[in-house]
């Protein structure tokens, strides 16, 4: 039957839940391979995510079914790990949405050649939405406790709005439609949210 899965999709499926600590080394080595490449600026291609995290192209592919996937997965931890992006940590509102936005802005510059290589596949329109629904899961937990959300507004469409036009901006700015530097675009990213959320006048 077409619907079943292969041998390959089967045994990704079983890493992505593995407690296995020779997985967890593999992915931290693809992941790391990313950055250094983006860090040379050279091209992020299977083969040399391979070459750099010192494993086989078939072991890339027993974790990832493509470059899509792992930039949706390393999208997906970074949110996870920024998961109070939007929380008022401090009295100062506006400083702590400041600095939300500057790592936000940091994770994806960190992999900036990653995303640039996404851009030009034909299936990015999928890690696209996929990173816009991460995003917004984050946004949609901290708005769950925020206090100052306007009365009639419901959580899980402000949400998405805001992660949409983020994640918009974002992506102009990695493929140079937009050309701004880092803290022009926190600048923006912070300025352009209601002021209920970001706290400035």
């Amino acid at each position: 039957m077409s619907g079943e899965a292969t041998p390959t999709e089967i045994l990704r499926r079983a890493l992505e839940t593995s407690s296995d600590p020779r997985v967890g080394r593999t992915r931290t080595a693809i992941a790391e391979a990313v950055h250094e490449l983006s860090r040379r600026g050279e091209d992020v291609t299977v083969a040399a995510l391979a070459r750099t995290a010192g494993i086989s192209r078939a072991s890339f592919y027993s974790h990832y079914a493509s470059l899509d996937e792992l930039a949706l997965a390393l999208q997906r931890e970074a949110f996870a790990t920024i998961s109070d992006l939007y929380a008022q940590e401090s009295g100062d509102p506006p400083t702590a949405m400041r600095v939300a936005q500057q790592r936000l802005v940091a994770h994806f510059a960190e992999s900036r050649g990653l995303s640039a290589a996404i851009a030009g596949l034909p299936v990015s329109k999928e890690m696209h939405l996929g990173g816009i629904r991460a995003l917004a899961a984050v946004i949609e937990r901290s708005l769950a406790e925020h206090p100052d959300i306007p009365v009639g507004l419901e959580i899980a469409p402000t949400a998405r709005y805001i992660a949409g036009a983020a994640y918009g901006l974002i992506d102009a700015w990695l493929t140079g439609e937009l050309e701004m530097t880092d803290d022009a675009l926190v600048d923006h990213l912070t300025r352009l949210l209601p002021p209920w959320l970001s706290g400035l006048e």
